[in-house]
């Protein structure tokens, strides 16, 4: 089964977060294929019009972060896209309503999850996915602390962390099924 793993670079910390990246991945969870990538800035400024919000604390954290994370945040900025068209090119990409996908995935049910609810709702839509196709990397990570894989790219750039996640969602049920056949 391919699934879809999707991550967001925000502004904020709470489902009503302004986003400012959304980076995703066609992969096979229990095997080694990668598949198509997505990346796409989102104008901030469009989403503070839709009542989405910045965070000072997360405003703050980014400050912290590498230089390239920070450039990469800042550049994308130059003609990123309307909250809508961003959304709109994610479901298009992903095509959630072909009714053979599977799972869409993210690092943290309580985090990607929500924030891209909200912003669907802000734009006026729904979240175009079921709440039972959703599937969430920090609680595999947890029942798993000692498989873990090196990481290449960027942090903090959502495609290269869509990336570096859907590889190991990949290296933890590969590993898992090893172990139990």
């Amino acid at each position: 089964m391919s699934a879809i793993m999707i991550d967001l670079e925000t502004m904020d910390n709470r489902p009503t977060s302004a986003i400012a990246s959304i980076g995703a991945v066609w992969f096979e969870p229990s095997g080694s294929w990668i598949g198509r990538t997505f990346h796409m800035h989102v104008d901030l400024a469009d989403c503070l019009r839709l009542g989405l919000t910045i965070g000072a604390d997360t405003f703050v954290w980014w400050l912290g972060q590498s230089e390239d994370a920070i450039a990469t945040l800042r550049n994308g900025q130059d003609g990123a896209a309307p909250l809508v068209t961003a959304l709109e090119a994610l479901d298009a990409f992903a095509d959630f309503d072909d009714p053979e996908f599977g799972e869409v995935w993210c690092n943290g049910a309580s985090f990607d999850f929500p924030i891209l609810a909200n912003a669907f709702r802000a734009a006026g839509g729904k979240t175009p996915w079921r709440f039972w196709q959703e599937r969430d990397l920090r609680t595999l990570k947890g029942l798993s602390p000692d498989l873990r894989i090196e990481r290449s790219g960027t942090h903090h750039n959502a495609l290269d962390d869509a990336l570096h996640q859907a590889r190991l969602v990949q290296h933890i049920l590969t590993s898992r099924n090893e172990a139990v056949a």
